[in-house]
């Protein structure tokens, strides 16, 4: 599997704050049956959820796969957002996404290598101090979950507790947001928030990432 290489990191900690109210969130319009479920037990619950997905990052993940879906190619990027911490427990806001062009096929998809530097260029210019906190892809027409490429990917690129997966079915409308869980993985809550938080200071450490512009290897995602 290629990849790019992490050559350096910074570690920060997340501000401490409260998250979106859940007078502020919805449950997203594509959630199956069972993770609605799931969805509205996490809110009852009173504590952060997993993730906040902009809507403004929902819109462009769900158009991105939609684009692609009459031709069966998968698409992928990366969540761009913050990390906060909340009595004891992290959570993530993605307020956007970042993409540029693939090599995909209705099985597989990956980053052009050619286009890493427009990439970068975006990534520079989303214009706040962004921490990775994880990657979106599509499986159009083969629903929702992680395959052994796509957990290979989640291990040796988002590692860390923060870090999900977001797959998104534009054939079925279907979408689910995963992360690691010891040698496997599981499906998390996740809302759609219409304002996110701003800035990141204060709490738990995290990591934000700088790649090198010429890759080494490149990312890539499977069924």
């Amino acid at each position: 599997m290629a990849r790019p290489r992490i050559v350096s990191e910074t570690r920060r900690q997340p501000e401490v704050r409260e998250p979106p109210s859940a007078k502020d969130i919805s449950p997203h319009d594509w959630l199956s049956k069972e993770s609605m479920a799931d969805y509205r037990r996490a809110v009852a619950m009173d504590r952060p959820l997993a993730m906040y997905l902009s809507s403004a990052a929902e819109r462009k993940i769900r158009e991105h796969a939609l684009r692609e879906a009459r031709r069966r190619l998968e698409v992928m990027g990366f969540l761009l957002g913050e990390v906060y911490s909340w009595k004891d427990e992290v959570y993530t806001i993605v307020r956007d996404v970042g993409t540029t062009r693939l090599k995909s096929t209705s099985a597989k998809v990956r980053f052009d290598p050619k286009a890493f530097p427009k990439l970068f260029a975006e990534l520079d210019d989303s214009g706040f101090d962004y921490v990775l906190t994880g990657w979106y892809h599509s499986h159009p027409g083969h629903t929702c979950f992680l395959s052994r490429t796509d957990l290979d990917t989640q291990r040796t690129m988002f590692d860390q507790p923060y870090h999900s997966a977001i797959v998104i079915d534009p054939l079925n409308q279907e979408i689910k947001a995963f992360r690691l869980a010891g040698e496997n993985y599981e499906e998390i809550s996740f809302a759609v928030v219409e304002a996110p938080a701003k800035g990141c200071s204060g709490g738990k450490s995290v990591r934000t990432r700088k790649l090198k512009i010429r890759p080494v290897v490149e990312p890539t995602g499977s069924n």
